[in-house]
């Protein structure tokens, strides 16, 4: 990998852009909890959904939250229905299209901005957010690599050994020595490095990376600053796109 790139995403140092189309069906209840199946036998998942000009949010497995927070940070009555102060918000209402949050784009990559977070900075093609007082930020990083200068050949085999050149080029530009795990987000694999506490090119704070090497792009998002109690890999799930 070219050091200079990977070393300018780690210096530099993030839901699904929510459908909220209307669907028909009826509710669902089983042991695990209710679902919402259309007319067509398939069933809601994935995020917010309106139903019967409320707000619900799913689950990859199509199960609708119900009495708790969000993984985006907002709040869902003992039904499932989203609430602003206890107020369940209906579709139309004046504060009904709070979920759909704002996106980022950085290259190939769009993520739904997590709610707490607002766009930082934008410069050299990476895009990075913070929370409201920056103690933790979220960057997103992507690279051509036909820009960078390999060949059809090297290509091929960056795609054929992408686990392993990612670690390589990961130890290489943090001088630790890490070996990521494959995690399937989002309908896509994604390698992911958990640096801890341990310092990151002098980044205070939790460092936690996601990198993606296909056989055109280099794709990266990195969690850094105070993340206890960020789930960062639910914020890839729901919020990439």
């Amino acid at each position: 990998m070219k050091k200079t790139f990977m070393t300018a995403i780690l210096a530099g140092l993030m839901a699904v852009s929510m459908s909220m189309t209307a669907f028909a069906g009826q509710w669902q209840q089983d042991a695990k909890g209710w679902w919402y199946q259309n007319d067509d036998k398939t069933y809601l998942k994935d995020g917010w959904k309106w139903v019967d000009g409320k707000c619900y949010y799913f689950t990859s497995d199509g199960y609708c939250l119900t009495g708790t927070q969000t993984p985006d940070g907002y709040t869902v009555d003992a039904s499932g229905a989203w609430i602003v102060d206890g107020v369940v918000q209906t579709q139309g209402g004046e504060a009904a299209t709070a979920p759909e949050q704002s996106t980022v784009t950085a290259g190939g990559l769009t993520l739904a901005i997590p709610n707490g977070f607002s766009k930082y900075s934008e410069e050299d093609g990476f895009v990075y957010l913070a929370n409201s007082d920056t103690t933790a930020m979220i960057a997103l990083a992507s690279e051509s690599l036909a820009d960078l200068g390999f060949s059809a050949e090297e290509l091929r085999m960056l795609t054929a050994l992408s686990d392993y050149i990612l670690d390589e080029a990961m130890k290489e530009n943090t001088g630790v020595e890490i070996t990521g795990t494959n995690l399937q987000l989002a309908n896509r694999t994604w390698r992911f490095y958990d640096y801890g506490y341990n310092p990151v090119l002098e980044i205070p704070g939790q460092t936690q990376v996601y990198a993606r090497l296909t056989e055109s792009h280099l794709y990266m998002i990195f969690f850094t600053g105070e993340l206890s109690g960020m789930d960062t890999t639910s914020i890839m799930q729901n919020n990439l796109r």
